[in-house]
């Protein structure tokens, strides 16, 4: 009796499946940093910190789970930022159970004002148990946008707008952007009438790396009336704003 009570947990154990990370020949998982920058930003249009978001993944084998963990720090650039004038020093520890999503360490950068020196940091992977270490340091690019890292970034609309059927009002940047720059805007009524769009108080709009603007967009209303409205920006997450506001009429019709 009890010889047939052992063969039969031995056949459920057959039947019940064992974590893949813990199959034999699954070797352990590589984890890797990747470089993250972005502008500085500028205190007095945005307050607070510019978060650098630093991705952590892991590789595992096919089939295979991961588990495992890894430390991190932040250290200094030589030369570059420092902390606790440039930015917030961060310190953990990542760790992974089954799974092979990715992870994101924050950093939070001081934003200022003051033309300077592009000022990298470093984030550094250490102390590994059950990973591998394929990719341990990763640089993180804080990119003055006061002129003189780079020339200054300035944040502008475009002068007046006649909008009909679609209302797209162009938003650009004084040069090419190294790092996504995000902008608020929003809709400021003129005059008593009804309006002919749909008010907007926060709404905002990214430039990629690479282009100098994009629309703020603004939903138009089925209506034969005319009507105004300014669109004014804000709390840009680089540089300086220029023309801040501009005034776009709706026509009827089109």
């Amino acid at each position: 009796m009890r010889s047939a009570v052992l063969a039969a947990v031995v056949l459920l154990l057959g039947l019940v499946s064992v974590p893949a990370a813990n199959a034999q020949g699954c070797g352990p998982a590589a984890v890797s940093v990747a470089d993250r920058t972005l502008y500085e930003g500028t205190p007095d249009l945005n307050p607070g910190y510019t978060t650098f978001g630093f991705t952590v993944s892991i590789s595992p084998a096919a089939g295979c789970a991961p588990t495992g963990a890894v430390s991190y720090k932040t250290e200094d650039g030589s030369p570059g930022a420092t902390s606790p004038a440039d930015y917030v020093p961060a310190n953990g520890r990542l760790t992974w159970t089954g799974d092979a999503s990715s992870r994101t360490i924050s950093v939070q950068v001081v934003k200022d004002a003051v033309p300077e020196p592009n000022e990298p940091f470093l984030l550094r992977l250490y102390d590994p148990v059950g990973v591998t270490l394929a990719d341990d340091l990763a640089a993180g690019g804080v990119l003055d946008d006061d002129g003189a890292g780079g020339p200054l970034v300035v944040v502008s609309t475009d002068g007046g707008k006649i909008c009909w059927k679609v209302c797209a009002i162009g938003v650009h940047l004084s040069t090419p952007a190294r790092a996504p720059v995000t902008v608020h805007y929003r809709t400021l009524p003129v005059g008593d009438g009804v309006p002919a769009y749909v008010p907007v108080k926060d709404a905002t709009l990214t430039i990629p790396v690479g282009a100098s603007g994009a629309d703020a967009v603004v939903k138009l209303l089925d209506t034969q009336s005319e009507s105004k409205f300014v669109l004014e920006l804000f709390s840009p997450s680089a540089g300086t704003l220029g023309n801040a506001r501009t005034e776009v009429t709706i026509k009827p019709g089109g």
